[in-house]
């Protein structure tokens, strides 16, 4: 099951899906050829400024001043979000909703049917993120999620593209960060793994990706507590941040890193609640 932004368990009346409709991937062509048409008109002055999230910790670090556009980005879980995914997609979709008034958004979802897509609103807000912006496509293998990445890139009226795939090499990397920089798209990948013996060996092996990133929630009560770790910047310097955000609270925030042993959070009640119509971890409760 691929990892969605969901509503949070406790709170059902707020559990109604994302009102988006989902295509196939038989159906992403048309899309495509929509909005390059689109695009040949559009205004895209301005698209290569940095992507920044207004934490200047974190901002000022990267050497752009901000995560550049136009390139491929990877963001994965650590420990147990590894497969989970919740708290690496929470992070992935606070850089799209910087990038969804330029275009709408294509989300490819590893999912056999359209009652497998478990994207919900709630979750989404949270991040800021508009769902009327969602492009949603199911793909069943990671070769098809990456083969629409390649085409929704193409798409010069978009404002991002993100593809959920568990495996992805150094060749197929390459291509998405050609067609991000030919397009003048950016593009995220969400690496998921269903085994953590793999997980461990995929998440090691090199890919084109300009950033990758790490994320695992943390035990807290705010409504966002995650650990951020950048693991490899073209350029740049990894770092580690706690990322933020308090409940009834509009403001993300960072501060320094505790070095405290590794501990796995909860999936959901710390943090936002991102996961809907799927088993909590082993031991993480109800």
């Amino acid at each position: 099951m691929p990892p969605a932004l969901a509503a949070n368990q406790n709170h059902p009346a707020e559990a109604a899906p994302a009102r988006v409709k989902p295509l196939t991937i038989s159906g992403l062509r048309d899309q495509v050829a929509r909005l390059e048409r689109l695009g040949a008109t559009s205004n895209r002055r301005g698209q290569l400024r940095p992507i920044t999230l207004g934490l200047p910790e974190l901002d000022r670090h990267l050497p752009w001043g901000g995560l550049p556009r136009a390139a491929l980005h990877e963001v994965a879980g650590e420990g147990a979000d590894r497969e989970e995914g919740a708290a690496a997609a929470g992070f992935a979709a606070l850089w799209l909703a910087r990038l969804q008034e330029t275009g709408p958004l294509l989300w490819i979802v590893r999912a056999g049917n359209r009652a497998a897509i478990d994207l919900h609103a709630h979750g989404l807000h949270q991040q800021e993120l508009d769902p009327k912006r969602l492009i949603l496509v199911a793909a069943k293998r990671d070769d098809e999620a990456l083969w629409a990445m390649e085409e929704g890139l193409k798409a010069k009226s978009l404002g991002a593209v993100l593809g959920e795939v568990e495996k992805l090499d150094l060749t197929a990397s390459r291509r998405l960060q050609l067609a991000a920089e030919t397009g003048g798209v950016t593009a995220f990948v969400l690496r998921r793994w269903r085994l953590m013996e793999r997980a461990a060996r995929d998440a090691a092996q090199p890919i084109a990706a300009v950033t990758r990133w790490r994320v695992r929630a943390l035990p807290s009560e705010n409504e966002i507590c995650w650990q951020v770790d950048l693991a490899r910047c073209r350029g740049g310097r990894p770092n580690t941040w706690i990322m933020e955000k308090a409940h009834g609270s509009d403001e993300l925030r960072t501060r320094p890193q505790r070095h405290e042993p590794d501990r796995v959070a909860p999936l959901s009640g710390d943090l936002a609640p991102l996961l809907g119509g799927r088993p909590l971890a082993a031991g993480t409760g109800n």
